[in-house]
């Protein structure tokens, strides 16, 4: 199944930069739990559900003039795929330009993402968070 699930987030990714919310969305679990390690101090650090993430996405669209998140590397671990992401942002008023590269990890159950951990600092947090490295 890890292939597929690899193949799930990547078809959800190119969603994402298209700004597809349906397609983006369409792989979650209506219960998802999205947790942002380096989340701004005005928003949670945990979201549940659907709806809060597209709430989130409103607030990056009012933000934002261009938001992308390129995957440049996808690694499978089973029932987990660590995503080795490139974002960029420019910001609508102030046209500051965002460029960081995080580790994120997404848990899959019944070929939907179930649990999405992202910015970890770097590949070994990220593996030693799903059990791959001490």
């Amino acid at each position: 199944m890890s292939r597929e699930n690899v193949e799930t987030l990547r078809r959800s990714n190119a969603s994402f930069n298209r700004r597809d919310r349906a397609g983006v969305y369409a792989d979650f679990h209506p219960d998802v739990e999205w947790r942002d390690l380096q989340h701004p101090p005005d928003s949670p650090e945990r979201l549940r559900g659907i709806p809060p993430l597209l709430a989130v996405w409103d607030q990056w669209e009012d933000a934002f003039d261009e938001f992308t998140a390129e995957i440049e590397e996808y690694i499978d671990a089973g029932d987990h795929v660590l995503a080795l992401t490139h974002c960029r942002a420019k910001g609508k008023d102030s046209g500051l330009a965002i460029d960081l590269r995080t580790v994120d990890v997404y848990e899959f159950a019944d070929g939907k993402i179930v649990r999405a951990t992202t910015a970890y600092a770097d590949r070994h947090a990220a593996l030693k968070a799903v059990g791959l490295e001490e």
